[in-house]
């Protein structure tokens, strides 16, 4: 199959790709699946690739490595340097000091080509926001680069041996291994073995992130489009290359349109995209169906594909940033067309100017092109060095309140430094516990956790008790676990729940409180005998499921009381504090600003739920955040010249302290109920 001369449906098959990926990024809900265009895209570059290469040593017996790098040099660095000048322009205008600093390391890496690996590693339940992170894209173009380092050599080295089958062979090995590796490691056993433990650490749950990120895991989806070489062109067009044409984009339309952020990807549920993409490249000369990505508007939105692939999140992201507000459809709308703007700009006069190698050597005369790429590369790397080392260059900003001051003091990411339970276990005693009794055992999930600073500072060190807690990322009651993709949660969620268990046995006289971000663990959530979702379509249901099993937990701890507290209201907005800390280019009267209307926020069914559960039930308190933070129907995120979350909904250590100083007359008085029944026994 011969198509080393341009392929104009190629282009449309890239503008297919870079739409779906467009339209996801802004956030319309019906392209859920829109992520997939990055994997099309990888089959197009596998079977490119793959061909360029066989072709040339068909040809002449041999490769030149020095034409086929200078090649993607010129293709791939000048509108990529120009992408992270431009972002680099507006973070230092707009970025916090905190997220300027973590931006210097995205550019380091994505000059660098290996984005991927940092992104993995900032992955995670409190990584910073992806809003936060412009470059956050071009994990796909180091994945591509690694696939660009390795594969040509890997290739030449099989097409100049004597078999001829070596080549096809080493791409099938190599695709199914791939492909295997996916599903052995998300299928929930690895990540509780010991060895895997041990080589990942604290990234050992995290598989998903792993195979997304990583390009071994990729490596099937570039395989699928190099295969294609092998196959025998049709000789004519036919009603099969018709048929297959449609095969191949309801593959990916249905990826497109059925799959969400929660579909476990890339592993099995990447083949539809991916083969769908290799039928539309066999079939490109299709007579009927192949117009739709032969047409001349495909065409042309292919050809800037990569300019708009890079333009397009550093708009999102800045523009987010800007307004703290989500996208609606005039925004979405504006946005799309913003940049497919801009990629035609670049594409016209930093794209294609660079790939000439005339034009190329008269925009750099003196040094030449690839030593001029190379000075450019070090000279923003260093300045992103400054940044790193800087703290963020915090000349830009301008005085901030005391209180704010001090929270932002060495944080690094402000939701992990500051968030109300950082510090603190996610098991074992908050305070005391040098008899192994306790006076309070916490249950819950992280949002349980967000409390320990606020139960040390109020509870346990002026009342002198011991607190023991023990939470992880589920609905702990019994018998419950956690449904999510590519993840098995049945054996840390029941442990969890029994290690506090054990530890209420053995004291007879304390209260139990539980906190959940229940209208989140209800998503997810399963008895664990059944593994269905529990959620039935509505909240109602969910939460009536839910008051069953505090029942069950309640009948599980006897006597003892059982304090639950809701929902919080949450902030509204994902970086309160950012509103302080961003440089006074474009500040903001963040006291007036900051807050969220009561009507609407969803959690409050779900409290009132819990609340009338709690008023039935002989010892059950229920504690509810919203008479905390909220008063005549709006509840503020800011008070006392501090930020009372962390990120959209998790209580920073300043907001943990006010919500347990006000709960702390029900508090004392059901931890004074265990006492008087100490008494009495």
């Amino acid at each position: 199959m011969n198509l080393s001369k341009y392929v104009a449906g190629i282009d449309g098959l890239r503008a297919i790709a870079v739409m779906t990926v467009l339209l996801f990024h802004t956030g319309l809900s019906t392209f859920g699946g829109g992520y997939v265009g990055v994997d099309v895209f990888f089959v197009i570059s596998g079977y490119l690739i793959t061909n360029l290469i066989t072709d040339e040593v068909k040809q002449t017996g041999m490769f030149s490595f020095k034409t086929f790098y200078t090649r993607r040099i010129r293709r791939l660095f000048p509108a990529l340097f120009a992408t992270i000048l431009l972002t680099f322009v507006f973070a230092i205008l707009m970025f916090t000091p905190q997220h300027f600093q973590r931006f210097g390391r995205e550019v380091i890496s994505s000059i660098l080509s290996v984005s991927n690996f940092v992104f993995w590693s900032e992955s995670g339940y409190f990584n910073t926001a992806s809003e936060f992170k412009p470059l956050l894209h071009t994990w796909s173009l180091s994945v591509e680069e690694q696939f660009y380092l390795l594969w040509p050599a890997a290739l030449v080295f099989l097409l100049t041996r004597k078999s001829r089958s070596a080549p096809i062979i080493a791409i099938v090995v190599s695709g199914i291994t791939s492909l295997i590796l996916n599903i052995v490691v998300t299928d929930g056993g690895i990540a509780s073995a010991g060895w895997w433990q041990n080589l990942m650490g604290e990234k050992a749950s995290d598989t998903v992130s792993l195979i997304y990120f990583f390009t071994p895991f990729r490596v099937f989806e570039f395989a699928i489009g190099a295969a294609l070489v092998w196959i025998p062109k049709a000789k004519e067009q036919t009603l099969k290359l018709d048929l297959l044409m449609v095969i191949g984009l309801s593959l990916i339309f249905f990826a497109v349109f059925s799959y969400t952020e929660k579909t476990l990807f890339p592993s099995y549920n990447a083949l539809a995209p991916c083969i769908g993409a290799a039928l539309v490249i066999y079939s490109v000369n299709a007579k009927y169906a192949g117009w739709v990505v032969r047409n001349r508007i495909m065409v042309k939105i292919g050809l800037i594909s990569y300019s708009v692939y890079l333009v397009h999140w550093p708009i999102i992201v800045f523009y987010k940033y800007y307004t703290k507000i989500n996208l609606d459809l005039i925004e979405q709308l504006v946005i799309v067309t913003a940049s497919l703007a801009l990629g035609f700009i670049f594409q016209r006069y930093i794209e294609t100017p660079f790939r000439k190698s005339a034009n190329a050597k008269s925009i750099a005369p003196k040094l030449g092109f690839i030593p001029a790429c190379g000075g450019l590369a070090a000279f923003i790397s260093i300045t992103a060095v400054t940044v790193l080392t800087g703290h963020g260059w915090q000349w830009r900003l301008s005085p901030l309140p005391a209180g704010v001051a001090e929270q932002l003091a060495n944080s690094k990411q402000f939701h992990m430094d500051q968030y109300g339970g950082a510090d603190y276990p996610w098991k074992g005693w908050i305070s005391g516990g040098q008899n192994g009794m306790a006076d309070m055992v916490v249950i819950g999930d992280s949002h349980a956790r967000h409390y320990a600073t606020g139960l040390d500072l109020e509870i346990a060190k002026p009342l002198n008790k011991s607190i023991y807690i023990s939470v992880y990322g589920c609905m702990m009651l019994p018998g419950m676990t956690k449904i999510v993709p590519g993840e098995d949660h049945d054996k840390g969620c029941q442990s969890a729940l029994d290690n506090a268990l054990d530890v209420i046995d053995k004291s007879p006289n304390t209260i139990v409180v539980i906190s959940q971000f229940w209208m989140e663990q209800l998503v997810s959530a399963a008895p664990i005998n059944t593994k269905k979702k529990i959620l039935n379509g509505t909240e109602d249901d969910g939460y009536r499921f839910v008051t069953e099993k505090l029942a069950e937990l309640k009948t599980r701890i006897g006597n003892r009381q059982l304090v639950i507290v809701g929902n919080v209201p949450g902030a509204g907005k994902s970086d309160v504090i950012g509103c302080f800390s961003r440089p006074r280019f474009f500040s903001s009267d963040c006291e007036q600003h900051l807050g969220v209307k009561e009507d609407g926020i969803p959690t409050i069914s779900g409290n009132s739920a819990l609340e009338r559960f709690a008023a039935s039930t002989p010892s059950v308190t229920f504690l509810n955040p919203f008479s905390v933070f909220c008063e005549n129907r709006f509840c503020k995120v800011y008070g006392d010249e501090k930020v009372y979350y962390s990120d959209s909904f998790h209580l920073s250590k300043a907001g943990s302290v006010v919500a347990i100083h006000a709960f702390k007359d029900k508090l004392v008085s059901a931890l004074n109920h265990s006492d008087s029944l100490r008494g009495n026994n």
